[in-house]
């Protein structure tokens, strides 16, 4: 069992590492420009079950983010009942300004660590990420026999 001092010392960095972001941007909002970033155009529904909450969360998020001139909305001809969504330019600059403040942020702190201990920290992240995901696959297949 982790100590209660580790978990909320993690709890903490994730904390000071979304406060680096500055832009006035959630959590929220900024994973799913970083979706698009990686994989846009993409519908509604797409973002949706690719960030895990509800199709009215993400319309919500995409009309601020449209409002802000950092994504464009756009309904099908064929089935109106699809909107697609896909960064503007604007939005992908501020994006990539924005990771790259994140990027600038954390390496100046693992610039505390020599390249050992970025080495052990980099295998103790990928195990936790690993146990992670086959954990949420583990769930996800709970989920899917219940219903």
């Amino acid at each position: 069992m982790a100590s209660e001092r580790l978990m909320d010392d993690l709890f903490t960095f994730s904390r000071l590492l979304r406060l680096r972001q500055g832009s006035g941007m959630t959590p929220q909002q900024y994973w799913l420009l970083r979706h698009l970033r990686q994989t846009e155009p993409l519908s509604i529904g797409e973002l949706a079950q690719a960030l895990e909450i509800t199709t009215g969360s993400v319309t919500v998020a995409c009309k601020r983010l449209e409002r802000a001139g950092l994504l464009t909305r756009v309904r099908q001809h064929d089935d109106e009942r699809v909107v697609m969504v896909a960064l503007t330019e604007e939005g992908r600059a501020q994006f990539d300004a924005l990771r790259q403040q994140k990027r600038e942020a954390l390496a100046g702190w693992l610039d505390v660590l020599d390249r050992r201990e970025q080495e052990e920290l980099q295998c103790m992240i990928e195990r936790l990420l690993a146990a992670a995901e086959a954990q949420g696959l583990s769930e996800e297949r709970k989920h899917d026999s219940n219903h």
